[in-house]
């Protein structure tokens, strides 16, 4: 049996924030196109989701979209999942039938979520699913493998169905704008690894963690309990790091952590620091924004994997900080290179955010592999960071949890 993992891609909503996320599975040695036996795959991932990884982990309260062949649904494998957590998806190659059509309502019926998947503007897909479209709730359509010049006209046939549209595979913030205008719903693909770009050039903090670190300070708490609030909280985090190297407070060591920079500000600052954010920010808690998500789940799980891997245990807490840096320029909408250049934090720190090397560079490019679901490179990875699998998944579930319990 191979070793595998199971990624998770986000699907976005119009207005960029998080709506669902896809489940799949990736095996040892094997790309994302050479899953061969769907049946067998599909089953790994409902047992894997369900039994050992946990739906809360994993799915975070959203909803969680994964294929099913066809025989996975008519042997009744459906049954497991609870409907109100996932949206089952009709392979474009599925082999339709009388039986399955019926037992495909059967659980539209139960209140099941279908959509299908790799939809195709062709006569030949229409007249194999034209039962379907009425049905299922969402259509997925590749952007990438789509007729660009007749996209907008093949759009305007599937007005007449309740389904939402989904463009997958959308790979830069222009074909994303070109999707929203022809007027898909929903949209996923590699480009949301780094969620779509904030117009915003600053963060701002969240008001509740900004109060409750001020309550913190008066009753003359810990740094270590204060430092775990910051750490929930990365817009916060990457707001004090640039406040340390502004003219109103200029250290003169470098950052290596936020328990460093909290010992070098002092508690007088910090707290006339937090008051300032406090007035002069707006209530940020009714909506996360996802590449802050992203950046938090990069940087828990590059801490738990430097704890984990035999080499580079004692740099977990600069880990941490690479990858919550490691989407500054998407954040800030400017070059990271530029951007880096305001933090003062170790020059390790800044080649692992910039140029990915050494050991902390190494976490970086892991995380990023299986952002963007490069199994290759990831196995490589594991390899050099002497992980398992198994030890991997743990880690990602762990990260998840974390954010979920915080972010989302």
């Amino acid at each position: 049996m191979n070793d595998f993992y199971i990624g998770r891609q986000p699907i976005l909503d119009e207005k960029g924030h998080i709506f669902a996320y896809e489940i799949l599975y990736r095996s040892q040695g094997k790309t994302g196109a050479s899953v061969t036996d769907n049946a067998a795959a599909t089953a790994r991932v409902l047992i894997n989701t369900m039994q050992n990884f946990g739906l809360e982990k994993l799915l975070g309260g959203k909803k969680g979209f994964i294929n099913a062949e066809e025989s996975i649904i008519l042997d009744g494998a459906i049954d497991l999942l609870p409907k109100e957590n996932f949206v089952i998806e009709v392979l474009e190659s599925t082999a339709m039938s009388r039986k399955l059509v019926e037992k495909i309502k059967y659980y539209i019926g139960k209140g099941y979520k279908f959509a299908l998947d790799d939809v195709e503007f062709t006569s030949q897909y229409m007249n194999t699913f034209e039962e379907l479209f009425p049905l299922v709730d969402y259509l997925k359509i590749d952007y990438m493998l789509s007729d660009k010049e007749k996209l907008a006209e093949n759009m305007n046939t599937l007005h007449s169905v309740k389904a939402k549209t989904l463009a997958e595979k959308v790979e830069t913030h222009d074909e994303y704008e070109k999707c929203r205008r022809i007027g898909f719903n929903l949209f996923q693909g590699y480009y949301f690894a780094k969620p779509v770009v904030i117009s915003q050039k600053a963060v701002d903090p969240s008001k509740a963690a900004t109060v409750q670190l001020i309550n913190m300070l008066r009753s003359d708490a810990e740094a270590t309990e204060i430092e775990k609030v910051i750490k929930n909280y990365p817009d916060l985090y990457l707001n004090l790091l640039k406040f340390m190297n502004s003219s109103a407070f200029f250290t003169r060591g470098t950052v290596t952590s936020i328990k460093h920079a909290m010992a070098m500000l002092g508690r007088a600052n910090l707290s006339k620091w937090l008051y300032l954010i406090l007035y002069a920010g707006p209530n940020n808690d009714s909506e996360h924004n996802p590449v802050l998500i992203t950046a938090q789940i990069r940087a828990k799980t590059m801490e738990r994997l430097c704890q984990v891997s035999p080499n580079i245990r004692k740099k977990a807490d600069s880990a941490y900080l690479v990858g919550l840096m490691s989407l500054l320029d998407v954040i800030f909408n400017r070059e990271i290179e530029d951007i880096v250049k305001e933090f003062n934090v170790d020059e390790e720190i800044k080649q692992a955010v910039t140029k990915q090397t050494g050991d902390l560079g190494l976490l970086l490019k892991t995380v990023k592999c299986y952002e963007s679901d490069d199994v290759c490179e990831i196995v490589d990875c594991f390899g050099l960071l002497q992980i398992s699998f198994d030890e991997f998944n743990r880690v990602m579930m762990e990260s998840y949890d974390y954010t979920n319990h915080f972010m989302i």
